[in-house]
């Protein structure tokens, strides 16, 4: 369980969750896929038409990061490199903005790359993230 309460998602294919190697640890790729397999931050109209929410994407994701941290025994203020997919880089402002809220200018290294597709359409944010182990 997370401090938020919340099991760990089980990963779709097999791979480890965190794993730790010369004094950092690596997690894997985070979305924002919830365990009823929804994607938060998107909408579905009644009409069918879908809208992502970007910005909730990052949201959601550095919840479940610093969840996962923390489940590990590590801490979200380790983090010191973020890696941000963007399928859609109009999208990047509002990310930004997002991410701005969680790190000042001495937060993580970063780059933010653009993707042409993620594993699920409804996915439009995926991060890769470093932290620093516990000594």
């Amino acid at each position: 369980m997370s401090a938020s309460g919340s099991p760990a998602i089980k990963p779709l294919a097999n791979y480890a969750e965190l794993r730790r190697a010369g004094g950092l640890v690596f997690l894997s790729g985070m979305s924002a896929r919830q365990a009823d397999g929804t994607i938060a931050g998107t909408e579905v109209s009644t009409d069918g038409r879908r809208r992502h929410d970007a910005a909730e994407q990052l949201r959601v994701i550095l919840r479940k990061v610093a969840d996962t941290l923390e489940r590990h025994g590590e801490g979200f203020d380790q983090l010191v490199d973020v890696t941000i997919f963007l399928t859609d880089m109009a999208d990047y402002r509002a990310v930004n903005d997002e991410y701005n809220r969680w790190f000042s200018t001495d937060g993580p290294a970063r780059t933010t790359v653009g993707v042409s597709a993620l594993p699920h359409p409804d996915m439009v944010v995926e991060l890769k993230v470093v932290a620093a182990a516990n000594s």
